[in-house]
């Protein structure tokens, strides 16, 4: 009742929340009886997910019911899933059936952080199963989501009927605290730059030196871009900034740093940042791809625009060992029929002759990707509803194609790509259901795009124009 009310009551409705909590309240079985034991459950604006598990030796449980405010039981009907799983009993794993649900019509604007559920039986009987006190901040919350279901048992309909509405409010809530906080500026900013670089950090600073480095031994870097850090970690601020005073104080070269208020992801990282850019192209770069060439990003810039509006390009990436990373991006389904996306030739060598034609390609990825600006704004920039870091660079390359701009790939621009460096400190990422989320979200976005590419082969999803064996003859394939 109180979270109905005007924004002083909401407060009172969270705080009365914090300070009198329910006591948590499981179903103890023994004997046969059923047992379970409600560990997720999260109310917000578009509704109320539970997650759980039970044990029913002599099948005796009717269903699982929640209860709004007035105490009224509500079954989930079609938002119910189960699935096979165990849990720790007396220092032992026994087998159990893990549950997850979603019910639309209980919503709040304010957390309520122990909804109420009831394990119902065939005899009539009912008992109350109360969580503990779940998390308020909406990245806790969404990654108590992401462990609710293990990814092995985690279907597009369980995203879609579950976790989806639940998730998508809490990134919105997320993002909403997630802003610009403060810049520092470190020597004099280039005045007309030819090309903004943004690197988003996010607690690995291991490569900073390397990078910065390898920018600042580039005399047209040096001499024509401005580099814009922007730090998703905000913890690290002072340690952030005293590493590149000191690379400054080193180098010579300005730098920017852009300081988040807190986490808000890869995509709310790139698009701070692109705010701060200045040139009119827009290089995005991981920060754990580390240059070996100069003149790199100077090639890729040349490519830019032309008759073909190509407005976004992308250079070869490649593995510590010298295979190939990417040289393009593709999409292809899985044997579950999922939408997922590939690179070209990932793991041939360096030199495999398919992986060094420049040509256009479905997509780049976001380790490295030089953009127009005025393309990147016209699409409305990365999409923010991504989880934490995964899909955006290919929902981008998308919405680039779909306003009929070309993407290239070009080859003679390389750099190493020390894969996923940054992200794979994010414990929710690692667990595999982020990605799932992602892959389902934007495969409901592109799906009809994806099949167009896979029917038409447009953008062609091979090289073509390969000259052939017999090349000493002047004959080409």
């Amino acid at each position: 009742a109180m979270a109905r009310g005007d924004t002083k009551a909401r407060k009172a409705a969270l705080e009365f929340q914090l300070r009198c909590p329910l006591s948590s309240q499981r179903v103890t079985g023994g004997g046969g009886l059923p047992s379970g034991e409600v560990d997720l459950a999260v109310t917000t604006a578009r509704g109320t997910l539970i997650g759980g598990w039970y044990r029913d030796p002599a099948e005796m449980i009717a269903g699982i019911d929640i209860l709004d405010s007035k105490g009224t039981a509500h079954p989930f009907g079609e938002g119910f899933y189960r699935y096979a799983g165990n849990v720790m009993d007396d220092d032992r794993t026994v087998s159990a059936t893990g549950f997850v649900g979603f019910y639309r019509e209980i919503q709040s604007q304010v957390p309520i952080l122990q909804p109420r559920s009831l394990m119902r039986l065939t005899s009539g009987s009912r008992h109350l199963m109360v969580p503990t006190a779940q998390p308020i901040d909406p990245a806790e919350a969404r990654a108590r989501i992401l462990r609710a279901v293990p990814p092995q048992h985690l279907t597009d309909e369980i995203i879609e009927n579950c976790l989806s509405p639940v998730i998508g409010d809490l990134q919105q809530k997320l993002l909403a605290a997630a802003k610009i906080d403060r810049t520092i500026e470190l020597g004099e900013p280039r005045k007309d730059p030819a090309v903004s670089i943004v690197v988003p950090l996010y607690r690995v600073l291991d490569f900073l030196r390397a990078q910065v480095g390898a920018f600042a031994c580039d005399p047209w870097i040096s001499q024509y871009c401005d580099v814009i850090y922007v730090l998703d970690s905000p913890e690290q601020a002072e340690e952030c900034e005293h590493l590149l005073r000191g690379l400054h104080l080193l180098y010579g070269m300005p730098i920017r740093l852009v300081v988040m208020s807190r986490n808000g992801g890869y995509a709310r990282a790139c698009n701070s940042g692109a705010e701060h850019a200045r040139a009119d192209l827009i290089a995005m770069l991981n920060s754990d791809v580390i240059p070996h060439q100069i003149g790199w990003l100077e090639l890729l810039a040349s490519k830019m625009g032309g008759p073909q509006e190509v407005a976004a390009v992308g250079p070869k990436l490649l593995f510590e060992d010298g295979s190939l990373q990417h040289a393009g991006m593709y999409f292809a389904k899985n044997e579950r029929g999922q939408w997922l996306n590939h690179h070209f030739f990932k793991g041939l060598p360096d030199q495999f002759p398919d992986a060094n034609i420049e040509r256009s390609v479905p997509g780049i990825t976001g380790a490295c990707m030089l953009l127009h600006r005025g393309a990147f704004n016209d699409v409305g920039g990365f999409t923010e509803d991504y989880v934490i870091g995964d899909y955006e660079d290919s929902d981008l390359c998308l919405k680039i194609r779909k306003a009929d701009f070309d993407i290239k790939y070009v080859p003679d621009a390389s750099l190493y790509h020390f894969e996923r460096k940054s992200i794979s400190t994010h414990t929710d990422y690692m667990l595999g259901v982020a990605t799932q989320y992602n892959a389902w979200l934007h495969a409901s976005r592109w799906r009809d795009m994806l099949e167009d590419f896979h029917e038409n082969d447009v953008p062609q999803n091979r090289p073509q124009n390969r000259v052939s064996d017999d090349d000493d003859q002047g004959e080409a394939a």
